[in-house]
C-alpha cells in the first residue's frame, strides 16, 4: 500500500508528534507513506536533533501523490490533499463545529476521528461522509512503565501545551488552596508554551515552572519523578500526556470529557466531573462549549490520592496495563491499516 500522509512534522504539539507515529508505525507494517509535514525539523537543528533514526527517515523519503491521500491535520489543512481518494484524521475542542470545519470534512471521502465524543459531535453539527473511530495510540516503547519509590515530598505534576483550555491556572489555585505551606508536598509544570512562563514568578517556592524545549528523554524523566499527574482540561481532541503518564504506571486526575472520557475511567484513573459547561470564546470554528473546572472536586481527588498513596499506585499499574492491551502505537497503527485497505478497495 503506498499512501500520501499530510501532517504537522514537529516534535512538540499533538498533531505534530502524533503524526510523526502514525508514520512511523504504519511504515513499520509495511506501508509506504510519502510524508508531507507542515512545519519540518530544519536538519541539523536542535528540534532534528529531537528524532531517532527512524523517524528521520520519515522526512528523508521524497513525497509523491498517491491514489490514497490520509490527513492528519485540522479542517484548514484538507485542501492540500491531491489525491484521488481523500481521508482524514481530525478532531476538535469543543462540542460543536463551524460551518468551515463541517464544509471541510464533507469534501473528504471518509473521516476519521479517535473516540465516540467527536463522532457523536461532527454527526450533529451536519457532517454527512462516513465517520469511523481509530484511536490514537500512546509510546509505550518510550514511556515504559517503572516502579516509583516512596519519596520524603510527594510530587504532581502537569505538562503539554498548558494554557486556559488545559486549566492550568485552576490547577495552582486548588494545590495552593488544598495544601499547606508545612506540608511535605510540591507541584510541577512544564510547558511547551513560552508565553506560559509568566507563572515563573509564583512566590510559591513549591511550585515549579518549566518551559524549555526538552529532549523526549526529559520528558520521560519527568514522568519517572512524578508521584501523580494532573490534567484538568476543559476540552481535548485527545489529550497525550495523560495517556503517556499512565502509560508510565503514575495515578492521573483528570477531566471526564471530550477526547478524555475513554480513558477517564474510575477503575484506573481519578475523574473530574464537569462543573457546567461554557461558551468557548473566540473561535469561529469551534463554537461549542468545553467544560467548567470544578475546583472542590479537584483539590478532593489531589488530597485522596496523597493520603491514599498505595491505592493510587494500584490504579497506576492497571492503567499501564490498559494503555499497553488498547492504546499503544502498534495496536492502533494495525486497526488504522486495516481500515485503510477497506476503503482502498472501496472507492
Amino acid at each position: 500500500m503506498r499512501l500520501s500522509f499530510y501532517s504537522f512534522g514537529t516534535t512538540y504539539g499533538g498533531y505534530g508528534i502524533t503524526g510523526i507515529q502514525i508514520a512511523k508505525h504504519l511504515t513499520r507494517l509495511g506501508v509506504d507513506v510519502r510524508f508531507h509535514p507542515e512545519f519540518a525539523p530544519m536538519v541539523g537543528s536542535n528540534e532534528w536533533k529531537l528524532l531517532d533514526d527512524e523517524e528521520k527517515k520519515l522526512f528523508e523519503k521524497p513525497f509523491e501523490v498517491c491514489r490514497l491521500g490520509l490527513n492528519q491535520t485540522t479542517p484548514w489543512e484538507f485542501h492540500k490533499n491531491q489525491s484521488e481518494v481523500k481521508l482524514a484524521i481530525t478532531m476538535a475542542e469543543s462540542d460543536r463545529l463551524g460551518s468551515e470545519w463541517v464544509k471541510a470534512c464533507n469534501g473528504m471521502n471518509r473521516i476519521i476521528v479517535p473516540n465516540k465524543f467527536f463522532k457523536q459531535v461532527f454527526q450533529d453539527s451536519g457532517v454527512s461522509v462516513p465517520i469511523n473511530i481509530i484511536p490514537y495510540g500512546v509510546d509505550t516503547e518510550r514511556y515504559g512503565f517503572v516502579i516509583r519509590k516512596t519519596k520524603e515530598v510527594y510530587t504532581f505534576g502537569s505538562c503539554g501545551y498548558l494554557n486556559d483550555r488545559k486549566g492550568a491556572l485552576e490547577l495552582i489555585q486548588a494545590f495552593t488552596s488544598e495544601f499547606g505551606p508545612d506540608e511535605p508536598v510540591r507541584l510541577r509544570l512544564h510547558s511547551t508554551s513560552g508565553y506560559f512562563g509568566y507563572y515563573k514568578h509564583l512566590s510559591d517556592p513549591r511550585i515549579e515552572v518549566t518551559t524549555d524545549l526538552w529532549h523526549p528523554d526529559e520528558l520521560v524523566k519527568f514522568y519517572h519523578d512524578l508521584d501523580c499527574f494532573v490534567f484538568p482540561s476543559r476540552a481535548e481532541g485527545v489529550g497525550m500526556p495523560p495517556r503517556e503518564a499512565m502509560s508510565t504506571g503514575l495515578p492521573v486526575i483528570l477531566m471526564n470529557y471530550s477526547g478524555l472520557a475513554d480513558v477517564a475511567s474510575p477503575d484506573f484513573s481519578y475523574p473530574l466531573e464537569p462543573d457546567g459547561f461554557e461558551d468557548r470564546l473566540g473561535m469561529a470554528e469551534q463554537p461549542g462549549k468545553w467544560a467548567k473546572i470544578n475546583i472542590p472536586q479537584l483539590m478532593y481527588w489531589m488530597r485522596h490520592v496523597y493520603e491514599n498513596k498505595g491505592a493510587a499506585k494500584t490504579k497506576g499499574v492497571i492503567a499501564s496495563q490498559v494503555m499497553r492491551q488498547k492504546y499503544s502505537w502498534p495496536i492502533c497503527a494495525q486497526r488504522l491499516k486495516e481500515y485503510l485497505e477497506i476503503v482502498k478497495e472501496q472507492l
